[in-house]
């Protein structure tokens, strides 16, 4: 069983996954402990979606912190993607930068929609900061034993982010259903993320070799692994995120602004 509770063949192939030893790619299905932390994140998660839907300020506090999501994303695609990546990878790299742009811009107007007055970038919660800071360690580590060396890890971590966020938007749309004001931006959202997902799996496999698959598996390994490790912190605040805007004085339920 590796860190992040999923079992692994000494190719880096996931049971299930593909026979070219690239199966890592694919969002591992929890096992053991794992998986009894990923229900337990994902309940606490559920219910601080309801709670924080009760509210006007609770809709509001969402949409912010989908809104530093897209920012910090775009600001990671510009910094520490780009460089001597070779052309190809340039050209998906703008239009990931794009479609994380008209994200941003949709939450922006569903922000102020809601009256709120957005006057500048946002800074992601010190849990997603503390997050971002051990996988860029992890990166550096991992760099040099990759023929492209930094580009590897980069994309290995916007995949797992990638597929995080997946995760996060399906889930958020299940818990609302498709009647809800806000369904429309999160499904486009979510569609658009299930693309991301996919172009950097293709991504990794063309920047990869397989004597680097190994090495690539144990990357992804850690990258999950930390993100897990935050779960069960990160529900909990949310939920507590929840209580807090429900009590806050003039909390009461959200308008219907789209």
């Amino acid at each position: 069983m590796t860190t992040a509770g999923t079992r692994r063949t000494a190719s880096g192939q996931g049971q299930g996954g593909r026979a070219d030893g690239f199966g890592c790619l694919d969002a591992p299905a929890p096992r053991g402990f794992a998986r009894m932390q990923a229900y337990l994140v994902d309940r606490i998660k559920r219910a601080a979606l309801r709670r924080l839907h009760r509210s006007g300020h609770g809709e509001r506090w969402m949409l912010r912190m989908y809104l530093i999501g897209e920012e910090a994303t775009e600001c990671a695609l510009h910094d520490e993607w780009t460089g001597d990546a070779p052309d190809w990878i340039a050209q998906r790299i703008e239009r990931h930068l794009a479609d994380e742009r008209r994200h941003a811009a949709a939450f922006v107007d569903a922000l102020q929609a809601r009256g709120v007055q957005v006057d500048g970038p946002g800074r992601p919660d010190w849990l997603s900061r503390r997050k971002i800071a051990r996988w860029r360690r992890i990166a550096r580590r991992h760099a040099p034993h990759f023929a492209h060396g930094l580009l590897v890890p980069a994309y290995a971590t916007g995949l797992c982010a990638e597929q995080m966020a997946m995760r996060v938007l399906a889930r958020h749309c299940g818990a609302i259903g498709a009647r809800h004001p806000m369904y429309p931006l999160l499904s486009r959202v979510l569609t658009d993320e299930v693309r991301h997902v996919r172009l950097c799996t293709e991504t990794l496999r063309r920047l990869v070799a397989p004597s680097e698959a190994v090495r690539l598996a144990a990357l992804l390994d850690e990258i999950r692994a930390v993100d897990a490790g935050f779960g069960v912190t990160g529900a909990l605040a949310m939920y507590a995120a929840g209580w807090f805007h429900a009590l806050r004085p003039g909390a009461r339920p959200p308008a219907s602004a789209a």
